[in-house]
């Protein structure tokens, strides 16, 4: 999954509130109160104003604006969002009743650059713990202190999608993927429109949520929206690939190969992400393989009926592994080919290189794995010779991205650990030192 956007930091550059035109003894006497910190007589003279007159703007406006300093005077951040959902309130009535005005007040854009300044504050105030080190390591519980501010800064000023953007990248640092996903969701439902990088997040994090069908509307909706990122192929095939669609991923990705097949990107998306489910799946027979040692160990002392239960369950795991075996091999060598098609058409491309060394070193990891789990002494020959035919295909597809890139260590490293398994030592060793191991 890509990385996250850069948090940045909001500069305003909005007159404060004390460089307003207004000068009504009301507000004169409610900055004085702020200036000494007297928020509730402050707050006593906004509601006995409104209590006279009910559509008093200026009144509600600095309700709004002396609540929010009350917030901003509180240390922790948590015990601010009841100070902002009312003056969000004050801040609403006030703007409801200029807007009725045939005439719209200068208060009606100083109390909409006000509400941006606290908003600015507490979105800033996040940011910086997210951002500065010093600031995070002086922070107790720093993801979840931004989280307060930014709740504050979505309180004081709902319509903001950066914020949403933001909270959504704190609760992904917490792995609280749940809320990752719903305040990035929020946060695109306010966007006029979305950017190609706010559907790759989003799908991103779907995925990551194992929240497949979610990933692939939004995979879907990104190739509609950008057609020319090719990043939305690959994202829609990972999430059928994930969901177990395994055929509606190879069809995708086929049907864009079959329009234009000297596409290598295309190629490139289905070989890698077609391997992905090879990688689960070794993965998975390895933890089988794990499980049946276990079992053979348990019936060494085990007798009678006991020893036949533990027999059947042996074979019972022993054949999900070969049906695991058989559709890893299948997917491989479609892998396979598509990123042979790929060095054909780029025959320069390191990666493609690199990947096919890693897809023919992990299938010999694979049958090695077979050897040590058989019986059969002749079967176990089969698969030793087998791994190490493809250990010899890897090492052509290595030493060929080292020699396209052999300023690049992965290289090198990938070289050395192949050169060790087939006992060439001299070349290892060369490897080892060209890796800077």
């Amino acid at each position: 999954m890509k990385s996250l956007k850069p948090l940045l930091l909001i500069f305003l550059f909005a007159g404060i509130l004390w460089g307003c035109e207004t000068t009504s003894p009301l507000v004169n006497d409610v900055q004085v109160q702020l200036l000494t910190g007297n928020y509730d007589e402050a707050l006593t003279l906004v509601d006995n104003a409104i209590a006279e007159d009910e559509n008093n703007y200026v009144a509600h406006y600095y309700k709004g604006y002396v609540l929010s300093s009350q917030a901003e005077s509180l240390e922790d951040p948590r015990d601010r969002q009841e100070y902002y959902e009312r003056a969000r309130e004050s801040y609403d009535r006030a703007k409801e009743i200029m807007s009725s005005l045939e005439e719209q007040p200068v208060e009606y854009q100083e109390l909409e650059d006000t509400v941006t300044s606290f908003w600015a504050d507490e979105f800033n105030a996040g940011v910086n713990i997210l951002n500065d080190d010093s600031t995070r390591a002086a922070t107790p519980d720093p993801n979840y202190t931004a989280l307060a501010h930014f709740e504050n800064a979505a309180t004081i000023q709902p319509d903001s999608a950066l914020t949403y953007q933001v909270m959504s990248s704190a609760y992904f640092n917490e792995e609280e993927m749940g809320e990752a996903v719903r305040t990035y969701e929020k946060a695109m439902s306010m966007l006029e429109t979305p950017e190609a990088a706010d559907y790759e997040y989003m799908v991103g994090i779907l995925l990551v949520n194992e929240n497949y069908e979610r990933a692939i509307t939004y995979a879907k909706e990104g190739m509609e929206m950008y057609p020319d990122e090719n990043i939305f192929i690959q994202l829609l095939a990972d999430a059928y690939l994930q969901s177990g669609q395994r055929d509606e991923a190879i069809e995708l990705v086929e049907g864009l190969i079959a329009d234009d097949p000297e596409n290598p990107q295309y190629r490139r998306v289905l070989g890698t992400q077609i391997y992905q489910v090879v990688s689960e799946l070794n993965d998975e027979v390895s933890d089988h393989y794990e499980k049946v040692f276990e079992l053979r160990q348990e019936m060494r002392d085990a007798s009678g009926s006991e020893q036949e239960e533990i027999e059947s369950e042996i074979n019972e795991i022993q054949s999900l592994i070969n049906r695991k075996e058989t559709d890893a091999d299948e997917l491989v060598e479609i892998a396979t080919s598509e990123m042979k098609k790929v060095t054909e058409l780029v025959p320069n491309d390191e990666s493609a290189n690199f990947i096919l060394g890693i897809i023919y070193q992990n299938r010999a990891a694979s049958l090695f794995d077979r050897r040590n789990n058989t019986e059969d002494n002749q079967e176990a020959q089969r698969y030793d010779e087998m791994a190490r035919e493809n250990l010899e295909e890897a090492l052509v597809y290595y030493e060929r991205a080292a020699e396209i890139n052999p300023d690049n260590p992965e290289n090198w490293q990938s070289l050395f650990q192949v050169y060790t398994i087939l006992g060439m030592e001299d070349k290892a060793e060369e490897a080892m030192e060209k890796a800077g191991m």
